[in-house]
């Protein structure tokens, strides 16, 4: 299934400067800062989403700035040449403590099916197809698991394995280890679920490549997380919101964001300006962020499609305010994500943030 790569992979001495924070944990304005203070940032080839909601013109013309970075990257030899045909294992230690590795290889997307959970925003898709089109090359890796347990990535950092050939630390304090697997190596052959990078799979699809960059993690390394929607309103009439959201749970203040997180399935946060409130469900029935999409969001703040420009997202434990208003969302089970993907059903976009992130630019290949 997972295919040996002939890979590009960051230069040693250029690893710390060129690997940026995932995209998703940034905001526009934060994007844009990085973007001014790192001029070897990845993220200067990649930031084609930022013309998500933009006119096709607008797609190319990020995708045409993210070509000629890339171009200068590999000519000032921030790149080694493609290696021979290798799997790769990476481990990724975050500065919150979170650890997670995986095997990155590629997949054809002719042959081989990946089981998706989770709705894309076709502008989005477009923009990134753009980008797919212009570079002809993928170095942001499709995050992929199964229901296999087997698989434990450990043995790599016992004694008188290899010495990785990569061992660095990102530009906001992520540390990247890498090693060369043998093409050998057993990996599962039960079905494959996307996690995270259903985005790049659609755009893959409609860009017409034939194969993808995946990274395959064990579930027992999967940390999952969720989003955080914030809401920008012009204006907000806090009683009015409460009193249509007690329609559907009761509703109770508490002191903090955190005592505002929820825990459990049914459970939703609320922010209104400083006010935090935790809203149960009544009828806990259903996926918690379809109810919030199919519900909340229209019947409340006349937002009807997830990709709505008043609606922002991040990943939740972020200290950002895009809006007076917030939602928080509890993580769903693993078993939830792949009993939808089994059924064919999809989850609205942002219903699942799994970290840490698989990072872009540590190699690349072509497609």
């Amino acid at each position: 299934m997972i295919q040996a790569i002939e890979a590009s992979v960051v230069a040693s001495d250029w690893a710390s400067s060129v690997i940026p924070p995932p995209y998703d944990s940034m905001s526009a304005a934060e994007r844009h800062e990085h973007l001014s203070q790192n001029p070897h940032s990845f993220l200067h080839v990649t930031r084609s989403a930022d013309a998500s909601h933009g006119h096709p013109t607008e797609h190319q013309h990020l995708a045409n700035q993210g070509s000629a970075a890339l171009n200068q990257l590999i000519s000032q030899q921030a790149y080694t040449s493609p290696s021979k045909p290798h799997l790769f294992v990476q481990k990724i230690e975050t500065v919150e403590g979170t650890t997670q590795r995986s095997i990155i290889g590629a997949l054809n997307l002719r042959h081989e099916t990946l089981y998706a959970h989770e709705d894309v925003h076709p502008g989005r898709v477009r923009a990134i197809a753009a980008h797919l089109r212009k570079v002809r090359s993928m170095s942001s890796p499709v995050v992929v698991t199964s229901r296999d347990e087997n698989l434990d990535l450990r043995v790599f950092e016992e004694p008188g394995q290899p010495n990785p050939i990569r061992d660095f630390t990102a530009i906001d304090g992520t540390r990247i280890t890498l090693w060369e697997a043998d093409p050998s190596i057993k990996l599962p052959t039960s079905s494959l679920y996307i996690i995270d990078g259903h985005h790049r799979v659609a755009a893959a699809i409609q860009a017409r490549l034939t194969r993808v960059l995946v990274a395959y993690v064990p579930h027992s390394e999967l940390h999952l997380g969720s989003f955080d929607r914030d809401i920008d309103e012009l204006s907000t009439l806090p009683r009015w919101v409460l009193d249509k959201v007690s329609q559907w749970c009761d509703v109770r203040e508490v002191d903090s964001r955190d005592l505002a997180e929820p825990t459990q399935r049914g459970e939703l946060g609320l922010r209104l300006g400083d006010q935090w409130f935790v809203a149960q469900r009544r009828d806990s029935t259903g996926l918690d962020a379809e109810f919030l999409h199919t519900t909340l969001l229209p019947e409340v703040f006349d937002i009807h499609a997830a990709d709505d420009q008043r609606l922002s997202y991040r990943p939740a434990g972020v200290d950002r305010r895009l809006g007076p208003v917030t939602l928080c969302l509890p993580p769903p089970e693993l078993n939830e994500i792949f009993r939808s993907a089994d059924f064919g059903q999809v989850m609205p976009p942002k219903s699942t943030y799994f970290l840490p992130k698989a990072r872009s630019g540590v190699l690349m290949i072509s497609c």
